[in-house]
């Protein structure tokens, strides 16, 4: 097969156009051939639309544990001509800008060590601590659901700060230009990103999915596509090794 055959077999089985995935073709055809192999394979059993595919690209893209506006600008694309509209791409962009939080409470988990855990801290409260926690929990509840137990104990280090999160994380949730287990399915995939992995998350978020009518293999399939982010490796580092070879005149 040509490097250029390859190039765009692997645009095709990628869902985007990228000029970095010719010179993948080109500086590593074994590679290329093998990811193309393996990504064709994930779209071959992939459960969601195109559209859906390329928003939850979008989502893995802009995450603040990878923006990569080059691969964004590439899947918006992708997403825009399978249909999406500006408010389904907005949405998926609000849902993904939550993640910033999941640095905040691990923090507060580490302090609420010191304290002997959630259970010794609601037991050993003042009362004016207690009722700041208590009105916390019930705004968060009144927007976003039911707290996982890390976020029972946010409400006792930063009561303010759930609330206001509470507020922040539900707008996506006051628009409806994606069905709710769209919503969860992008979730999955920002919980799950190999620089993040957050575990209790993506419990909860996939068995919200379900709840909310998602299938195991549309939940398989949006597991499946984080390991398309492998490619970006050489996406990222082909075109500045090809450059560098031609100023050290090796081209």
């Amino acid at each position: 097969m040509t490097d250029e055959a390859l190039f765009h077999r692997l645009e095709k089985a990628l869902g985007i156009a990228h000029p970095a995935l010719a010179v993948v073709a080109e500086m590593d055809p074994p590679l290329a051939a093998e990811f193309t192999a393996m990504a064709e394979a994930i779209a071959d059993a992939n459960a969601l639309s195109k559209k859906d595919q390329a928003l939850i690209q979008i989502a893995i893209n802009a995450t603040v544990v990878h923006l990569n506006a080059d691969m964004l600008r590439a899947h918006i694309a992708t997403a825009l001509a399978e249909g999406a509209t500006a408010g389904e791409i907005r949405e998926v962009l609000e849902l993904t800008s939550v993640l910033g939080i999941h640095g905040t409470i691990p923090g507060m988990l580490i302090l609420s060590e010191d304290e002997g855990g959630l259970e010794t801290i609601r037991e050993t409260a003042d009362p004016a601590r207690k009722a700041s926690a208590k009105a916390a929990h019930a705004a968060f509840e009144a927007k976003r659901g039911p707290l996982t137990p890390a976020w029972q104990t946010m409400t006792y280090f930063a009561p303010e700060l759930v609330t206001a999160y509470a507020g922040f994380s539900g707008v996506p949730w006051s628009t409806s230009h994606l069905p709710a287990k769209m919503k969860e399915l992008v979730y999955i995939a920002i919980d799950l990103l190999p620089q993040h992995v957050h575990m209790e998350g993506t419990r909860v978020h996939v068995r919200k999915a379900r709840e909310k009518g998602a299938s195991d293999a549309e939940i398989i399939s949006v597991v499946r596509m984080i390991a398309l982010m492998g490619v970006q490796t050489h996406m990222l580092a082909l075109p500045i090794l090809k450059e560098e070879l031609e100023k050290a005149g090796r081209g």
